[in-house]
């Protein structure tokens, strides 16, 4: 791991011109300069893609990817409360069923099967990926309802040769909000090296109105505050014209309080989750093959406390080792073999005294062929091997169609279909008492498809894209009460169908520019059928699955000046699963306007001001947890480059 980054500024080369590296296994003949490889994108044909690159990300750098998301995109994720946790639900799934991988790795929690969305910090990331459905061939264990992937300089198309450059920020806002972050990097053609750092910390002691006696009073939050950091460091060592080792850190830890429900009792509950992730990385490209071996060392920690439950402690180590081989076996045509092994060893209180392991392999094969210049097809299959019980095998099939290209307009058809499984998280199978170790593997088999349009001049362009799909998960897991303790049981089978709609339009006539983004989310999740003992009826929408959302966001830029504005909306959500009772709907409102000021040929500053919640609507996302009213931040950032 190449954490001693003053150690090697002695050791570097002198900066060369930048290179931008492009999706292709062909060498260039240029001194220590290789092109990048197939990215696992080239193998998910006919299925829809949403991107967050470092310009969409960067007025959250010292937030978190909840912010991110909840403000850019019609993802819905389930908020308990500021810095509380953040699940997400892509098209109507549960946030067990989105694998969400950081450089390739799966990062979900080996015991609750998911990943913390509030957790996981913007800096050090430099662009999100999501691919909303099913995509267990490509991503493995977990992509059902869809896959978020994260990518941080070493698996990045990184900006070779930019030398030095680095960035610093301080915020200050709201109910004692507090943050700051650091980020410094250097490349030429021969290494790229980026730290970051950052803080945040809020006391979370905002007002808000509860119905009592028939009339609204006004209370304070009380035991929501919370504090967080993150280091990360990425490494990318270019070996000769074919070779590239990489190597990565990522160090979180969060200590918040719970906040407690309105209403209920404050037992003072807190928790402190901490996260250590390793990982290194080899790849060799040549004119017709590429290869690569990754291995990754994960470690998690969970303790909670409160004052009537006391102390509750988990702490799980994942290994994982990953290798693949890719052959191009035509410029139209490519092949993918590949296998990962993982390995789970945890250290859980509600398991009882003994650590429980567990081990899982999966192999996969993944193709790639365009028998057209405007027809492309895929076909991947993957075989998972779990303890005790065998998974299907998951096969993935994509086609894309450009049916028209002409004068300024450019249309697509796509169509996907692909079946996926999520294997039973280690709560599931070994929870104390509960656990079921005879839990079958969930199973999906989803189908999409839709078309997408671009029209560009010289100064303007627009993409549109419009996408409709039906997924069934067959063995969907739920916990069920019993005469003393509550137990997990395969009792349903749940259909997802919807429509997604998405629109980017760029223009830039002059000095001024506009980019503005809508999207919209149409989502129908409901148990088809259960077993005798399942006592939650059919056909009615799941809880906390809203059928509308939306969102708009608009950024302008013009000499220096930045003016953003979000505006999302979230429709009404059941909290029952008879679908009586719901929380209503929400529509929220946030700007930030800016100025960036050159004090220096290679200094810039930004002041940044930001406004959330402007219209002060009182609204829950989760029911009976409280969320602030107006707030705002203000940010200073320095850049050096």
């Amino acid at each position: 791991m190449l954490t001693g980054f003053g150690l090697l500024v002695g050791l570097l080369p002198r900066p060369a011109a930048a290179q931008a590296p492009t999706d292709t296994l062909r060498s260039q003949q240029l001194p220590t300069v290789r092109v990048a490889g197939l990215r696992p994108t080239r193998f998910a044909v006919g299925s829809r893609q949403l991107t967050l690159d470092s310009v969409a990300l960067s007025n959250y750098r010292s937030g978190t990817l909840a912010d991110a998301l909840g403000a850019r995109t019609a993802i819905y994720l389930k908020n308990y409360g500021p810095g509380q946790l953040s699940s997400i639900s892509l098209r109507g799934t549960s946030a067990r069923h989105t694998a969400v991988l950081w450089n390739g790795f799966n990062i979900n929690l080996p015991s609750l099967g998911e990943a913390d969305f509030a957790l996981l910090p913007i800096n050090g990331t430099t662009q999100v990926d999501i691919q909303p459905g099913p995509a267990g061939a490509t991503y493995g264990n977990g992509a059902v309802g869809g896959t978020v992937r994260l990518s941080a300089a070493a698996n990045s198309p990184a900006d070779w040769g930019r030398g030095w450059h680095g960035t610093a920020q301080g915020d200050y806002g709201s109910f004692g909000l507090g943050a700051g972050l650091a980020t410094a990097g250097f490349s030429n053609q021969k290494i790229a090296l980026r730290t970051s750092f950052n803080y945040r910390r809020a006391d979370n002691d905002f007002p808000y109105y509860t119905r009592e006696g028939g009339g609204r009073v006004r209370r304070y939050q009380e035991n929501a505050a919370f504090r967080q950091a993150s280091f990360s460091q990425d490494a990318t060592l270019r070996l000769g014209q074919h070779g590239e080792l990489s190597a990565a850190a990522w160090l979180t830890d969060a200590d918040r309080q719970i906040q407690p429900g309105i209403g209920t009792n404050n037992t003072r509950a807190q928790e402190r989750d901490q996260s250590r992730r390793l990982m290194a990385a080899y790849r060799r490209v040549s004119t017709g093959a590429e290869w690569a071996v990754r291995a990754a060392w994960f470690e998690d920690v969970i303790n909670y406390r409160d004052e009537v439950s006391g102390l509750s402690e988990s702490t799980v180590r994942t290994s994982q080792a990953q290798a693949e081989h890719t052959w191009r076996l035509a410029p139209n045509a490519s092949v993918r073999l590949g296998a990962e092994a993982q390995h789970f060893a945890a250290h859980v209180d509600g398991y009882g005294a003994a650590p429980r392991t567990e081990n899982r392999y999966s192999g996969f094969l993944l193709l790639r062929y365009d028998p057209r210049p405007r027809l492309q097809l895929s076909l991947n299959l993957r075989q998972a091997v779990l303890p005790g019980r065998q998974p299907p095998l998951t096969p993935t099939a994509g086609a894309e169609w450009q049916v028209l290209a002409a004068n300024r307009h450019a249309l697509s058809l796509k169509a996907n279909a692909s079946r996926s499984y999520r294997a039973p998280t280690l709560n599931e199978r070994y929870w104390r008492p509960g656990g079921n170790p005879d839990l079958l593997p969930e199973e999906s088999m989803g189908y999409e498809g839709g078309l997408a349009h671009t029209f560009k001049t010289t100064r303007l362009t627009l993409q549109t894209e419009l996408t409709g799909y039906r997924q069934l998960v067959d063995n969907w897991v739920q916990w069920t009460p019993g005469a003393s303790y509550w137990s997990p049981r395969n009792l349903r089978q749940v259909r997802a169908q919807g429509l997604e709609a998405g629109s980017t339009l760029g223009w830039q006539p002059g000095a001024y520019r506009l980019t503005a983004r809508g999207s919209y989310a149409f989502t129908s999740t409901e148990k088809t059928r259960g077993t005798a003992t399942d006592t939650d009826p059919a056909g009615r929408q799941l809880p906390f699955v809203p059928r509308h959302t939306a969102a708009v966001s608009t950024d302008h830029g013009w000499r220096g000046w930045q003016l953003g504005t979000t505006l999302t909306y979230t429709g009404y959500r059941f909290t029952d699963a008879s679908a009586t009772a719901f929380l209503p709907g929400f529509l929220l409102l946030n700007a930030s306007v800016g100025r960036t000021l050159a004090v220096a040929p290679a200094w810039q500053i930004l002041v940044l001001a930001q406004g959330f919640n402007l219209t002060n609507n009182s609204y829950q996302n989760y029911e009976n947890r409280a969320l602030p009213g107006r707030n705002a931040s203000l940010s200073l950032r320095l850049l050096w480059r």
